[in-house]
């Protein structure tokens, strides 16, 4: 009886939870505007961008598509997300200006509150450059 009670107990809490998939992915649609960027140079300085160029994402749809908005370009994107990193792959990666993110694929990300969500990765390639940037962090604020 009590094996019984326990595999009830069971089924009704997964059927009564949303997967993590589904409460993330309604957290990340909406635009994004890139409010601040930061990054270690090759001489281990910190530089911080708290002005960036108009760089927004815009997580589009339950199709995983996305649209990266420059300041006079946009580019589709592709994104898929677990509990705590997301993979966004961005078109022609190897053009984008240092401050947009889609320069590599799989980045860490966390969420500071219903309207701020960090993403970030220990390196970058700047192909405008051709050096690496270290500890890369990219916070959106929601419009």
């Amino acid at each position: 009886m009590k094996t019984y009670f326990y595999l009830i107990v069971l089924i009704l809490a997964g059927f009564s939870c949303k997967p993590d998939y589904v409460t993330v992915g309604k957290k990340l649609e909406g635009s994004w505007r890139l409010e601040r960027f930061e990054y270690t140079d090759e001489n281990n300085r910190l530089m911080v961008v708290d002005t960036p160029p108009a760089i927004v994402l815009n997580f589009t749809d339950s199709k995983r598509k996305g649209i990266l908005s420059l300041e006079t370009d946009s580019r589709s994107f592709e994104y898929n997300f677990g509990p705590d990193q997301c993979n966004i792959d961005v078109a022609d990666e190897t053009t984008l200006p240092i401050e947009a993110i889609g320069k590599v694929q799989v980045y860490s990300y966390a969420f500071r509150d219903k309207k701020n969500i960090q993403f970030f990765i220990d390196k970058e390639y700047n192909y405008s450059t051709k050096k690496i940037i270290k500890n890369v962090e990219y916070t959106f604020v929601k419009q």
